[in-house]
């Protein structure tokens, strides 16, 4: 049976989680993201809102094309994770940890020009995902930019035989109902709008990207 929704990792998972996603992507995972991150068009000087920050690995891949004005918030509750975070704050001044659970209001230091959410927001219960949009919306910069890294939209039954295998029994169990909704109609409900799309691994995997109105 598919995993209950747990998104916080603990354990040797979250201490070794870097090292456990490259060796089970065969080494890929990193120059995926590093595409996706380039497909965000960031500018040089950015508020982010990092939300389920993880290790840190995605922020650190973003500083790299911004410059020493920028700032990352990043959330994030797991506290292996969070160690692994304060690894990377020591060197990335830019990078803000904040303990807070992405679901939960919350309120930042000043507004974000981009909300960045890589592989978290499968792992909610619908109503906790629309928590997240409206956490987002509230925290985002007029005209700023919410971007979700994520599972596409497609026929679960149509998927090439190990994809259905992995997401029937390996992944959380709201991973199916995140890939069957509609996702920019649900943006749009949600305040976005001028929506755009980039598509990877076949099509399985998207960010989408919209702007808050």
């Amino acid at each position: 049976m598919p995993r209950s929704p747990r998104v916080e990792l603990q354990g040797f998972e979250a201490r070794y989680y870097d090292s456990l996603l490259k060796l089970g992507t065969l080494g890929k995972y990193e120059k995926f993201i590093q595409k996706a991150i380039m497909d965000l068009h960031l500018n040089s000087e950015e508020v982010i809102l990092d939300l389920g920050a993880g290790t840190g690995k995605n922020a650190e891949l973003i500083l790299r094309r911004l410059n020493s004005n920028s700032k990352i918030y990043a959330l994030e509750i797991g506290e292996e994770m969070i160690k692994q975070l304060q690894r990377r704050q020591r060197r990335y001044s830019q990078i803000h940890i904040i303990r807070q659970r992405i679901e939960d209001s919350f309120q930042l230091p000043q507004p974000a020009t981009l909300a960045f959410i890589s592989f978290v927001l499968h792992g909610l219960d619908h109503e906790k995902r629309r928590e997240v949009l409206q956490n987002v919306h509230h925290n985002l910069a007029e005209g700023g930019k919410f971007c979700i890294l994520d599972y596409n939209h497609f026929d679960i039954d149509e998927a090439p035989w190990y994809l259905r295998v992995f997401i029937r029994k390996f992944e959380c169990k709201p991973a199916a109902d995140f890939i069957q909704r509609d996702w920019p109609t649900i943006l749009e409900q949600n305040g976005f709008n001028k929506i755009s799309q980039k598509f990877y691994f076949k099509n399985y995997l998207r960010l989408l990207c919209a702007f808050k109105i």
